[in-house]
């Protein structure tokens, strides 16, 4: 049985992004805040985190931020994997506003995860976030102890914590017979 601690993202300024207007993943290119970088410095030193093999991150820049701090201070090498992203509030990823991103999130708990065929949103179903990131992480299965640096609702689907700080942690015990959590509103 392999253990994964789960790191939730640090906190991220979505200023620049907002600025230059960008749309879709666009937004999702945002750097952390100075505080942000001051908490992922903290929890880089979270005892909960020691003896870990490796750092396994989400492709999303607040995330691989978050991931670069823990391993400089841990001297830890980082893999990158595309499906520990973020859950998609629009799969045309044409989205243009947190607003549309909170009326997906909103439709998403609404329907408690599946995204209804006469959605006006086509979101991510929440079960799929987690066949994908389940499938990543199988990747990691020839390491003890790994450090996985992704997003609230990722997390979400392996362990049962409502509301995830940025930087939180969250560590279970993971082998391919692991199963979905239940659907929580968060």
């Amino acid at each position: 049985m392999q253990k994964i601690v789960f790191m939730r993202h640090s906190e991220p300024d979505y200023s620049l992004v907002e600025e230059k207007k960008y749309i879709g993943h666009g937004i999702d290119l945002a750097q952390l805040t100075e505080n942000g970088i001051r908490i992922a410095e903290n929890a880089s030193l979270d005892s909960r985190l020691d003896n870990a093999d490796i750092i396994v991150s989400s492709p999303y820049t607040r995330a691989l931020q978050t991931a670069a701090i823990i391993s400089k201070n841990r001297q830890l090498d980082i893999k990158i994997e595309l499906d520990l992203h973020e859950w998609m509030p629009d799969l045309s990823f044409q989205y243009s506003s947190k607003e549309q991103a909170s009326k997906a999130n909103r439709l998403c708990i609404e329907n408690k995860g599946i995204c209804p065929n006469d959605s006006e949103i086509k979101f991510e179903n929440l079960e799929d976030v987690f066949i994908r990131a389940k499938k990543a992480l199988l990747k990691y299965s020839n390491y003890k102890k790994i450090i996985v640096v992704t997003h609230g609702i990722v997390i979400r689907r392996f362990s049962f914590e409502p509301n995830i700080p940025f930087c939180g942690i969250s560590e279970i015990d993971f082998d391919e017979s692991f199963i979905c959590t239940a659907f929580q509103a968060y």
